[in-house]
């Protein structure tokens, strides 16, 4: 898919969700889809490779939450390929966010990405979340959390829970 039908493509499937984007962030979503295709033939950052499905299952989806979100300053757990931490961040400049994983090589992937799209207040670093929660430095920092495909609910809980400020929003993605 060329960029011109990626753009077509993205923009009819994103007015589904009644999601309208503008011309420069669909033109990041095509960068970061090549990034993302490039880099998954020689690392498994995903499963997902078929273009369309690329755009459904993780850009619109990873979008699509931003309705739920409050405050600014959020942490992504378990960010992978940076979904939906980078999504969010193309879509919405105004975020701070910090995308953690404990697989390296999806960091390195992450950075490169951030570093590609030019997006600043962006941060992807390799640690877990149960041990971030214990350092006084990521310790109720953040307005929200956010998390997707991250251990069973009970125990996701409990590694977001120290993260975010008292009274605040983890927002989870899970199953269909």
């Amino acid at each position: 898919m060329n960029r011109d039908q990626f753009i077509k493509r993205f923009k009819e499937l994103s007015l589904k969700y009644d999601l309208i984007l503008e011309d420069e962030q669909v033109n990041n979503f095509y960068t970061y889809m090549t990034n993302l295709i490039e880099w998954n033939a020689k690392i498994n950052l995903t499963a997902i490779n078929n273009e369309e499905d690329i755009i459904v299952k993780h850009f619109i989806d990873s979008i699509f939450i931003e309705k739920y979100i409050e405050g600014k300053k959020g942490v992504d757990v378990g960010s992978g390929a940076g979904f939906p931490g980078i999504p969010l961040k193309i879509i919405n400049n105004e975020y701070s966010l910090l995308l953690v994983d404990s697989v390296n090589k999806k960091v390195n992937f992450m950075n490169d990405s951030i570093e590609k799209l030019s997006i600043n207040k962006i941060e992807a670093i390799h640690g877990r979340a149960e041990e971030l929660g214990q350092n006084k430095k990521y310790r109720e920092q953040f307005d929200f959390a956010i998390s997707r495909a991250v251990a069973n609910m009970t125990t996701l809980v409990e590694y977001l829970i120290p993260l975010v400020k008292v009274r605040r929003k983890d927002i989870l993605l899970k199953g269909a």
